[in-house]
C-alpha cells in the first residue's frame, strides 16, 4: 500500500516533466515565424481569423534541462479560413524545421541533453477539416482576425 502510494503522490511531478503540448501567443510566436516568408504571411494573415491559441510541443525537463518548458513545432490551432463564397472553420498548422544547438553554437542531432538553444524555420503551413463541435469563436474572441484593408492583393505578373 505504501509503494501505491508513494506511485501515485510522485506521478503529478514526474509528468510534470515529461514532454507534452503547450499553448503559444500567436503574435509573439507565429507571427515571427510567418515573417520568414512573406508569401506564407500574406496567405496566413489574411486569409484565416485564428480562433484559438497554437498548440506546439513542449520540451520536457527530461530530455533537456535547458529548453525544459520551450515549445517547438509544428504549431496547430483552429481558424476560419476565409474563402471564395463563405468562411469555413479548419484547423490550420504551421511546420517549422528545428535545429538544436550546444553552449558552443554546434548543431546537436540525437542527444537533447546537450542542447541549450532551438532555432525555428517555418517549412509550409497545412490545412485540415475541422475537428468535431471545434468553435467559430471562443470566449475573448479571435487571437487575430483578417484586416482587409491591409490585406490588398496584388497581381501575379
Amino acid at each position: 500500500m505504501k509503494r501505491l502510494f508513494l506511485l501515485v503522490l510522485l506521478c503529478p511531478i514526474v509528468s510534470f516533466s515529461l514532454e507534452g503540448s503547450g499553448s503559444v501567443d500567436f503574435d509573439s510566436s507565429i507571427v515571427p515565424l510567418l515573417n520568414q516568408n512573406p508569401t506564407l504571411r500574406q496567405f496566413v494573415l489574411c486569409s484565416f481569423d485564428i480562433v484559438s491559441d497554437p498548440v506546439g510541443t513542449r520540451i520536457g525537463d527530461v530530455q533537456s534541462k535547458a529548453l525544459g518548458g520551450t515549445r517547438i513545432g509544428p504549431y496547430s490551432m483552429w481558424a476560419n479560413w476565409h474563402g471564395a463564397t463563405s468562411n469555413q472553420r479548419v484547423v490550420l498548422t504551421v511546420n517549422t524545421q528545428t535545429t538544436f544547438f550546444d553552449k558552443h553554437g554546434k548543431p546537436v542531432n540525437a542527444n537533447l541533453s546537450k542542447a541549450t538553444r532551438v532555432e525555428e524555420r517555418i517549412a509550409s503551413v497545412t490545412i485540415e477539416p475541422p475537428e468535431k463541435d471545434q468553435p467559430g469563436i471562443v470566449p475573448g474572441g479571435f487571437k487575430h482576425a483578417v484586416d482587409l484593408s491591409v490585406c490588398s492583393m496584388k497581381p501575379i505578373s
